[in-house]
């Protein structure tokens, strides 16, 4: 959680993580003058109008603007059934873990009409816990629990 009087005392690229980091996780909880152009700063919890680097460096908050769109996932339903196909694809042709380096290099390798970029395959990932398990940080399988689960029925 960010307090008021922390977030703008900071030095700009601490800033700029604070907000990448709310893009990727919190996306709810951004400033309204990284989703809109018309703001009230009133309901920013991160600083106060008069203290805030945001408003005082209009390049700087166009560049975060442009890096949000840029960063952001895939909506949920705006992810195509042909790159979870693609994704199960690379995963089967794999049979092991992958992190989602490499599992964005091998599909891009295989299938290069896909426009995806890392955080939006992070996103589809873990937004498709059936078919995807995110066994550690940013390392994926193919959620196998239904796999598992019918050889201890063969047994």
């Amino acid at each position: 959680m960010f307090l008021k009087s922390t977030m703008f005392v900071t030095n700009p690229r601490e800033i700029e993580a604070k907000i990448l980091n709310l893009a990727r996780y919190f996306p709810e909880r951004l400033p309204p003058c990284m989703v809109s152009q018309r703001f009230r700063c009133g309901r920013c919890e991160l600083g106060d109008r008069s203290s805030c680097i945001l408003l005082m460096d209009v390049d700087f908050l166009s560049l975060l603007r442009w890096k949000i769109l840029n960063l952001s996932g895939l909506p949920e339903n705006d992810i195509s059934d042909d790159l979870v196909v693609d994704l199960v694809e690379v995963f089967e042709s794999q049979g092991s873990a992958l992190h989602v380096d490499k599992v964005l290099s091998l599909l891009l390798r295989q299938k290069p009409q896909q426009k995806i970029n890392l955080s939006q395959l992070k996103n589809t990932l873990r937004n498709n816990p059936a078919l995807f398990k995110e066994n550690n940080v940013n390392v994926f399988t193919l959620n196998s629990d239904t796999t598992e689960e019918n050889e201890v029925q063969s047994e």
